[in-house]
């Protein structure tokens, strides 16, 4: 028998705060923005995108579930509301900010590089600061108006992530319906080839960027937990790294080198090593509050299995039932 565990507080819907004000103003601005702007071109080549609607929601649900899988203890996924609102506001403000931001920029170099280099470079040296600017800017908003949930790693790394997903969103969207305007040959085969390369390269791609610079964002928050009472001085140095390593992806992946498969390794490995490094700490905080499962009634053998994932697949029973358990275990740990 388990206790029954406390209501989950409202995170999102909080019309007292003026920050839930700013979200939704930001989201509001952002979607017109969008819409008049590229609204008329996804209109004319509707038919491309309602076709190739289904591989979209398989992609779309299919990142989310790579997504959620940085969250072995259920930190962030138990407050689908506040991923939801990530989501959105990363696919409206983020996108417009970019869009005039990266023009901008691009400008600015145009001062000072000549234009045959600016040409082969103007991608990755407008994104990695602009974009990663826009989305971190949305993560922010996210972090402090759910900041009485969101105070650990994992919490960040999944709003940073969803904030990415969202401009992904509406990035692959933009650049299926510019592949479907320019095709000679039809809509549908424009916006396929578009689709194609769009899923191919999604992993790391945005969601991963962002997932860090909002985990260093959130190190430097008074509302960061600091579960392992990390000094200062770790804090910062921890934050500039994982605020730097958010560009430097990105402006990996943007450069105009030919090698495709070495700047996914390089991404791939530099997330990789980061979150199981972040997640270390999330692991020791889960031990630390086990008792908490034990107290609401929950097998002791079960609750010693959640810290690894080796130790959740060897307890025995269907494995539905174990991890349906494991799931309630780990709720109730962090009620």
């Amino acid at each position: 028998m388990t206790a029954t565990l406390p209501m989950r507080p409202e995170v999102v819907y909080r019309p007292e705060s003026a920050v839930f004000w700013v979200w939704l103003g930001a989201v509001l601005i952002g979607a017109a923005d969008l819409v008049s702007g590229s609204g008329g071109a996804f209109v004319e080549t509707r038919q491309a995108h309602f076709a190739l609607a289904p591989i979209w929601v398989a992609f779309m649900v299919f990142l989310v579930w790579v997504m959620t899988r940085f969250d072995p203890f259920r930190a962030a996924v138990r407050y689908p509301q506040m991923l939801a609102a990530a989501t959105a506001l990363g696919a409206t403000m983020a996108p417009a900010l970019a869009i005039t931001g990266n023009k901008s920029l691009e400008r600015v170099w145009a001062t000072v590089i000549d234009p045959v280099t600016l040409s082969r470079w103007a991608d990755a040296l407008t994104a990695p600061l602009i974009e990663e600017a826009a989305k971190l800017s949305c993560a922010a908003v996210i972090l402090v108006l759910c900041a009485a949930v969101c105070t650990r790693v994992s919490h960040a790394l999944l709003v940073g992530m969803f904030v990415g997903f969202g401009f992904d969103i509406t990035e692959d969207l933009t650049y299926t319906t510019m592949g479907a305007l320019s095709s000679l040959d039809s809509d549908l085969a424009g916006a396929s080839m578009q689709t194609l390369g769009r899923i191919v390269t999604s992993i790391p791609s945005h969601w991963a960027f962002t997932a860090l610079t909002t985990a260093g964002l959130l190190l430097l928050l008074p509302t960061f937990s600091n579960p392992d009472g990390w000094s200062r001085g770790r804090r910062i140095g921890t934050a500039v790294a994982l605020l730097t390593a958010g560009p430097l992806m990105h402006f990996v992946w943007n450069s105009p080198l030919d090698a495709t498969i070495a700047k996914v390794a390089f991404n791939l490995t530099l997330l990789l090593t980061a979150t199981v490094l972040l997640l270390r700490q999330e692991r020791s905080w889960v031990v630390r509050h086990s008792a908490k499962a034990i107290d609401a009634g929950f097998d002791p053998e079960l609750v010693a299995s959640l810290p690894t994932w080796r130790g959740r697949r060897r307890v025995e029973g269907k494995r539905r039932d174990v991890r349906r358990r494991q799931r309630a275990a780990l709720d109730a740990i962090q009620a």
